[in-house]
């Protein structure tokens, strides 16, 4: 199972089927990230990888930044 990581200013996805699919595929995946990750370790690639930790950026849906003050 993963870390649940959840960084300041992002929420996990709400969509609960999208984060089931994601979770399912990282457990198939032991434990990488179920995008395509260019990570060049396996560390880089453990979800939630290094993108999302290092960069703000979660290519696969798991992790949703919040938007504040919009209305959209």
């Amino acid at each position: 199972m993963i870390t649940n990581f959840i960084k300041e200013g992002w929420k996990l996805n709400p969509n609960s089927k999208v984060v089931n699919a994601i979770l399912k595929r990282i457990d198939a995946n032991d434990g990488e990230c179920s995008c395509v990750n260019p990570g060049k370790t396996r560390e880089d690639r453990m979800c939630p990888c290094k993108e999302y930790r290092e960069n703000d950026i979660c290519h696969c849906g798991l992790y949703v930044k919040i938007n504040n003050g919009s209305s959209s």
